[in-house]
């Protein structure tokens, strides 16, 4: 159970350090209130999930979630057409950015299965999103700032 815990608040402290970075970015975020919500932050126009990799983007095909914020993204879409929904991944050479579409060909489908956590093994059904779809958090800042204050206009 420690080594589950060791994580939680390895996600936690990368939640509390990112934010100022991602609120330069979606502007003022709320942080969600149950540590198992499908999304990190949310403010009225954006929901943003953080990962913490402790590997270095390119190292594997992907990057991946887990598969339920992707059918959270798709209920809450439907709901309300004008949010927008962010993944963003701090690894150990940079931050990473992917904008949740409904093009199922940025990603494949795999289950999951962990037995570092010291006491029991964890799975999952994630979906792993395609290095091509992910851009530089600084190159991406750019498009979304733009695609903000176009749609003010």
């Amino acid at each position: 159970m420690g080594k589950i815990k060791d994580d939680l608040n390895v996600g936690l402290k990368a939640e509390k350090t990112v934010k100022p970075i991602l609120e330069k970015l979606f502007g003022k975020l709320t942080k969600t209130e149950n540590q198992y919500d499908n999304f990190d932050f949310t403010n009225y126009k954006y929901y943003v999930e953080h990962k913490e990799r402790f590997i270095n983007f390119g190292q594997y095909d992907s990057l991946y979630l887990e598969k339920c914020k992707y059918d959270k993204y798709l209920m809450l879409k439907e709901k309300n057409p004008d949010l927008r929904f962010f993944a963003v991944w701090s690894c150990r050479n940079g931050r990473y950015i992917w904008e949740f579409n409904d093009d199922t060909t940025q990603f494949y489908s795999k289950y999951n299965m962990r037995v570092d956590r010291g006491t029991h093994t964890q799975s999952s059904n994630v979906i792993c999103i395609l290095n091509e779809y992910i851009s530089p958090f600084s190159d991406y800042e750019r498009v979304v700032v733009k695609k903000s204050k176009k749609s003010k206009k």
